[in-house]
Formats: C-alpha cells, sequence, structure tokens
C-alpha cells in the first residue's frame, strides 16, 4: 500500500473537525493506519511503502510521474502483486485516469481516499482502505484498469467524478454508474467491464518524461470573449479544452479565439461544463479541425489531450484516441 497524502491520513483539532484539518497539518505517522487495521491480515499481506506526502490539489505533472515510477518500480521488482494507492479526494479521480492511460502493468491498481479525516467522528477511511484491499486481493480485479473505491462502491477511472464536497458518498459515474461493490459479507460484486482501452492496450508511455505538454481548460459561460484562450495560447499551451455550454457550444467570441489558436497549431478539443453526456463529432468540428471530447469531462478530456500530444499532433490520431480511450 502507498499513501500518497489527502484526508486519509490527515487529524484534525478534534472529533467534529470534518473541514478545516487540512490547516491543523497533522498526519497519522507511517503505519499508523495499517496498524489500525489488524483485519487486513486475514485479506492479504500487506507491506506499506513510502512516498512524499501531497495535498492532492497541489499536485503536478512532475509528481505524477514520479508516483508512475514509482508504481513501475514496485511492480517491475515483484515487490507486490496488486496496488492500493491512498490519495487526496479533490483530485483523485485525475491521478486515476492518468494512470489508467499510463501503467503499463494488468495488475491490480486500486486507489482509495476518505472524505472525513482520520481523526473524525465516523470516520469513513479506515473502512475504505479494508475494502480497498478486499478489492485489491479479488481475483475479479486483474486487468480491470485503476479503479477507485469508496462508500463501499467501486469505479472505472474513466468516468469516476467527484460530485460532493463534504458527502461521503460523494464519488459518482454519471453516465455508467459503478463497476461493483464491496458488500457488508466481504464480498466483492462485480457488475461490469470498463469496455475503453487502458494501461497496457494504450500507446501512451511516458516514463522517459520530465514533463507533460501544457494543456490548458476554459470554461464558457455568457458573455464570454477569447481573452482566456489567448492568453493560454501566450502561456505556451499545446492544447486547449473549451469546456463549452450544453452540447458543447462556445460563445461566438471564443470560437473565433478558438479558431485563431488552431490556426497557429493549438489542438483545440470541446468538451462540455454540463458532466454528463457526449459532445458528438460533426461535420463543423471536423472542419475547424477541432478534436470531440465525447462523454469525457474537460478535466479528463485535458489528460487525454496532453498525453496524445506525446504521440502525435495530427488532429485525426488525436480524435481516434479520443474514441478509444
Amino acid at each position: 500500500m502507498l499513501l500518497a497524502g489527502g484526508t486519509l491520513t490527515a487529524i484534525g483539532s478534534n472529533r467534529l473537525d470534518l473541514a478545516s484539518y487540512i490547516e491543523v497539518g497533522k498526519r497519522l505517522a507511517p503505519g499508523e493506519m495499517l496498524g489500525s487495521l489488524p483485519e487486513l491480515s486475514a485479506i492479504a499481506d500487506i507491506e506499506e511503502v513510502s512516498f512524499p506526502t501531497v495535498n492532492s490539489h497541489a499536485l503536478r505533472h512532475a509528481d505524477w510521474l514520479a508516483l508512475l515510477s514509482k508504481i513501475h518500480q514496485l511492480f517491475d521488482d515483484d515487490r507486490c502483486d496488486a496496488l492500493v494507492l491512498g490519495h487526496g479526494t479533490n483530485t483523485l479521480e485525475e491521478t486515476a485516469y492518468f494512470l489508467n492511460l499510463t501503467l503499463r502493468t494488468d495488475r491490480p491498481v486500486v486507489m482509495v481516499g476518505s472524505m472525513r479525516p482520520s481523526s473524525g467522528l465516523s470516520t469513513d477511511g479506515f473502512l475504505n482502505v479494508l475494502n480497498a484491499v478486499r478489492v485489491a486481493a479479488s481475483p475479479g480485479c486483474v486487468g480491470r484498469g485503476v479503479l477507485v473505491m469508496l462508500n463501499d462502491t467501486i469505479f472505472a477511472a474513466r468516468g469516476v467524478t467527484k460530485a460532493s464536497t463534504y458527502r461521503v458518498n460523494a464519488f459518482v459515474d454519471r453516465d455508467y454508474g459503478p463497476i461493483g461493490y464491496a458488500d457488508a459479507d466481504s464480498t466483492v460484486v462485480w457488475r461490469r467491464h470498463e469496455e475503453r482501452l487502458h494501461t497496457i492496450a494504450t500507446e501512451f508511455d511516458v516514463r522517459d518524461l520530465e514533463d507533460l505538454p501544457r494543456v490548458d481548460i476554459v470554461t464558457s459561460h455568457i458573455g464570454a470573449d477569447g481573452a482566456l484562450i489567448d492568453a493560454a495560447v501566450r502561456a505556451g499551451a499545446r492544447g486547449i479544452v473549451s469546456a463549452g455550454t450544453g452540447a458543447g457550444r462556445p460563445t461566438p467570441a471564443e470560437d473565433q479565439a478558438l479558431d485563431l489558436a488552431t490556426s497557429q497549431g493549438v489542438v483545440v478539443c470541446q468538451a462540455s461544463r454540463v458532466g454528463s453526456g457526449r459532445v458528438i463529432p460533426s461535420v463543423t468540428l471536423d472542419t475547424r479541425r477541432i478534436v470531440a471530447a465525447g462523454d469525457l469531462i474537460p478535466w479528463k478530456a485535458r489528460i487525454l489531450l496532453s498525453l496524445a500530444l506525446t504521440v502525435t499532433t495530427d488532429v485525426a490520431r488525436i480524435q481516434r484516441a479520443f474514441d478509444l480511450y
């Protein structure tokens, strides 16, 4: 098990501190969480692996690449058959999708977090960890890509998102739902497979990179002009994800700025700010050489576009990546 930070190991000022614990700056000591769960010994042999602790909202691409390298090292050295990765919930879904596209293994990787700190009254973290280990040890977990486990519920990395700030049932997959459950009788129940390609079936190998191509997200709203799009281009963005209204509609002024960006070699991906449903490929988008995000939410479209830019700048090939992954 690798604990990379987040609410899971945070300690608040008292048992009712369920909101301001980050400012307290205290965490469980290494080994303390696993030491509080003797029940784990009946499920698997657990080893806690050290890794720098970073609040998930402060992560950078370099942290992702270091984490990717660490996981590959653990598997390459045969130190484990499966990995449970503790992570802050703010960006857990982004790290999950990045790893889902870049890990070159079919061994189980289950990400886990908590919505309440370890010191909180009725904290959810300890049971989440126990269930994550159950899922990772389940024979049915092999080859499913990176999974996310919270609140007894198993999600695929591609569709999962955080949909509430503090509720313990914060994580959802709006379009496709969970892929399984860790039930009260210790049974892991599988309901479906992730159909999109992942891990060893993708074309992305970023293990030798020190950074990822810059891709910025611009969210549309009434009255939006092209200022933020122009600023992204000036800042060196190689890609821009436009989070349009409805089924992917920026304002006319944003459309003009996006077309100017594409003329300067920036790859544009049209997504939606809605949070569910597809942005459908169209003749108009194809003519304008803009990639349709499909049902990827903007921050996951950003990850896929950035990874695709490590392979190609050809818009047709990038659109194919969005269709496959």
